[in-house]
């Protein structure tokens, strides 16, 4: 099973090669490429994985990322640990939920570690635009605070 897909999209210019990677962490592949192709038209670096280990070997590589992160990854790891393990490996990062079934308590942990937004699975068309403006905005808000961070 090839849990890495080989959807890469690149930046449309060089101003946005100091942008955040965006990626796509999800173990289902249909649902990964969905959110691969909604999101590709924007002006960042984009990746998508089905592997919590490729995903925390890019957080630890010290590149500013954007994750739009599924129901979860690997069996026995729940999103609220694994959440839990990607802020540890950067306390930066910007995560976006998307499922459909989030239990209370593990939602409570998840904004406890400091998940940017929790949204539902996109069905339509005004849930894939949620999804953009999501996307969007956990950007400029990392782009922002490198800014600010270089600004000290």
């Amino acid at each position: 099973m090839n849990l890495l897909t080989t959807f890469t999209s690149l930046p449309r210019n060089e101003a946005n090669m100091s942008g955040p990677k965006i990626i796509i962490a999800e173990k289902n592949q249909i649902s990964r490429t969905r959110m691969a192709r909604a999101l590709e038209e924007m002006a960042h670096p984009l990746e998508a994985t089905g592997s919590a280990a490729y995903l925390m070997q890019n957080l630890l590589h010290g590149e500013l990322s954007v994750i739009v992160l599924g129901d979860g990854l690997e069996e026995g790891l729940s999103v609220a640990t694994l959440v839990s393990l990607l802020k540890s490996c950067d306390p930066d990062s910007t995560i976006i939920h998307v499922s459909d079934d989030v239990h209370p308590l593990e939602e409570i942990k998840m904004r406890q570690q400091g998940i940017f937004y929790r949204m539902n699975r996109p069905i339509c068309a005004l849930g894939w635009d949620e999804l953009q403006l999501a996307v969007e905005c956990a950007c400029n808000r990392a782009m922002l605070a490198t800014m600010s961070c270089r600004s000290h």
